[in-house]
């Protein structure tokens, strides 16, 4: 009788095919225009109640310029965010940020209990 012996064949894993460049899907979108740009971050303001702000949006050569008022800085960001966000590929932000100062009148000082009074 004779025995063979098998020797165990190594299990290479199978390789990945290669990804296909050609069928890719493009990420980048034609340019908006400037009217689509603006109309997109005055939505977006309106949807985020930033619009009663008095803030105005402005568009051109896809460049947005923002002005008006907020009392929050963070507001100013996120607005100019939205702008980047809409397609806008350049943002000038002339918000200014309205510090809110509480009253600081000085009432008339009530009269003083400690001061002694003549008979």
């Amino acid at each position: 009788m004779t025995c063979v012996a098998q020797t165990p064949t190594s299990a290479k894993p199978t390789p990945k095919p290669a990804k296909d460049k050609t069928n890719s899907v493009a990420r980048t979108s034609a340019p908006k225009a400037d009217a689509d740009i603006q109309k997109c971050i005055e939505d977006r303001l309106s949807s985020a109640k930033l619009k009663e702000n008095g803030i105005t949006v402005a568009v051109s050569g896809r460049e947005a310029t923002l002005t008006g008022t907020t009392t929050k800085a963070s507001h100013k960001n996120s607005i100019a965010q939205y702008a980047k966000h809409c397609g806008a590929t350049k943002v000038t932000n002339n918000i200014s940020v309205q510090s809110m100062t509480k009253s600081t009148a000085k009432k008339p000082a009530a009269a003083d209990s400690t001061t002694l009074r003549k008979p």
